[in-house]
């Protein structure tokens, strides 16, 4: 398998999405996303999504050459059309955007609308805590297409009608750094399906049904019609519903997912050193339980992720072999030469 440092998987992405038709700065903002996602772990969202966003923009799904623009705004809140463009910078702008409104009036509500895949949301509830601003992200009426969107079965049904209604909670830890809560209300992401199916993998149980909505740990089950299922059966399920109705029946019809950004100045409540100095308290009386049978240490949220982060940054990023092929086909459509990227030496 190739291992690749993060600069160069860098450049080559950037350079892939350039080469698509992308802007320059956004095509750095995406590949960064990417990476960023690879690098903590989270590889479902992370460098192989460069094969799903150039088959979109050779599809007409993306505009790769599409900037936001906000179409409604008061000194509170916004709503951002992403054109059609990188879903990754059009989150970027709207999430930049609320924070802007949070410094200047403690809260703000930030509608994204008419946009494409957004990538791993941590990334902006990092961004967020890094401003002292508590950030929450909810996704939902998702547009279904034949190749992604409404995936999960509701509790108790045997058919697919809502999709992974993804959530994010951002908020500072003070010397702990980024507190983020980053889940799908589906037991399980397809991307991480597709991580499993390429590794030839059995799934856990929970995560799946078949068509006929018996549970499954055989991912083609799911590919031949079967569903995701909620997590944590019912309180899942009830998140879901809660981010659909945010997204279809508050903000509209979706092109891909619409989303809704909530944030909030942690000054408004209280000054920021006694903010840190309290949850440094908590967070710290955390570290020093004793860890259960099966378990090294009680992390924090998001802590595994910069645990991840750090390590690759050293080793670099593997990329299975099934997958890499698959990237190699669609940078190489679009005229970027990957035969000199990975060396005998990157090889394992």
């Amino acid at each position: 398998m190739p291992i690749f440092p993060a600069p160069r998987i860098q450049a080559l992405l950037e350079e892939a999405f350039a080469n698509a038709g992308t802007p320059r700065d956004i095509a750095g903002y995406v590949a960064s996303s990417l990476v960023d996602s690879s690098l903590k772990g989270v590889d479902s969202h992370g460098v192989m999504r460069v094969v799903k966003y150039i088959n979109e923009i050779e599809s007409g799904w993306i505009h790769p050459d599409a900037r936001p623009d906000v179409i409604q705004e008061t000194g509170t809140m916004a709503v951002v059309r992403g054109n059609r463009g990188f879903g990754i910078h059009a989150l970027g702008y709207a999430v930049d955007l609320a924070i802007e409104k949070v410094l200047a009036n403690q809260v703000a509500a930030v509608g994204l609308v008419d946009t494409t895949h957004t990538g791993r949301l941590g990334w902006y509830g990092e961004k967020a805590a890094e401003n002292n601003t508590m950030l929450i992200i909810a996704g939902g009426g998702h547009s279904g297409t034949a190749t992604s969107g409404r995936w999960v079965a509701p509790y108790g049904g045997a058919e697919r009608v809502l999709s992974t209604n993804p959530y994010v909670f951002g908020l500072p830890g003070g010397k702990f750094g980024s507190m983020v809560v980053d889940f799908a209300t589906s037991a399980v992401g397809e991307g991480k399906l597709q991580i499993y199916r390429g590794e030839h993998k059995p799934l856990e149980p929970g995560w799946i049904q078949d068509r006929e909505g018996h549970p499954s740990t055989n991912v083609e089950d799911f590919y031949a019609g079967g569903a995701l299922l909620p997590m944590a059966g019912h309180k899942g399920y009830g998140l879901s519903v809660f981010a659909e109705l945010l997204g279809s029946a508050l903000l509209g019809t979706a092109h891909t997912m619409n989303w809704m950004v909530l944030a909030l100045n942690i000054s408004a409540f209280t000054p920021v050193t006694e903010y840190q100095q309290r949850a440094e308290s908590f967070l710290q009386k955390l570290k020093v339980i004793h860890p259960a049978e099966g378990f090294k240490e009680v992390m924090f949220p998001g802590e595994p992720e910069a645990k991840s982060a750090k390590q690759r940054s050293i080793q670099g990023i593997v990329i299975p072999d099934e997958t890499w092929e698959s990237m190699k086909q669609a940078i190489q459509k679009v005229g970027v030469h990957t035969e000199s990227m990975v060396s005998q030496e990157e090889k394992s």
